[in-house]
């Protein structure tokens, strides 16, 4: 029996937190995965819970390089979900949100299916990236 939508969909999931483990170099507690997909633009971002302190890509890895170069695999992943969502005719989500925690391998997602990040809305998604990453740290 072929994959389903559903496995298609977690199995790219699980490719950006594998991903972002292996950027991280396993050292992270919990990852946060924040994606955009908005008509023509695509975007991705992540942070890192590390021994209780929230660290961004650049103070992880100090080469621009291989920051630049995660961001882009992430964006294929991206890519490739938006893909997956078409050939089964279902939504594309225009915001995927994932929390990883490392310690249970629980993920806790949320989508959004309406604009966000557009010239409508005036929002850029890094904006959406450093609000999350604040209200996280403020919880810390």
């Amino acid at each position: 029996m072929g994959k389903v939508f559903e496995d298609e969909f977690m199995d790219i999931q699980a490719h950006i937190i594998s991903l972002c483990l292996e950027f991280a170099r396993n050292e992270a507690d919990k990852v946060y995965v924040l994606g955009s997909i908005e008509e023509s633009s695509i975007s991705f971002n992540a942070f890192f819970e590390i021994q209780g302190e929230l660290k961004t890509t650049n103070k992880i890895v100090s080469d621009t390089d291989v920051v630049w170069d995660f961001l882009d695999l992430g964006e294929a992943d991206l890519e490739k979900m938006q893909e997956i969502c078409t050939r089964y005719g279902r939504p594309v989500p225009t915001e995927v949100k994932v929390v990883y925690d490392c310690g249970s391998g629980k993920f806790d997602t949320k989508y959004q299916y309406e604009s966000i990040c557009s010239a409508k809305t005036g929002i850029d998604s890094s904006e959406i990236f450093m609000k999350w990453f604040d209200e996280v740290r403020e919880r810390l």
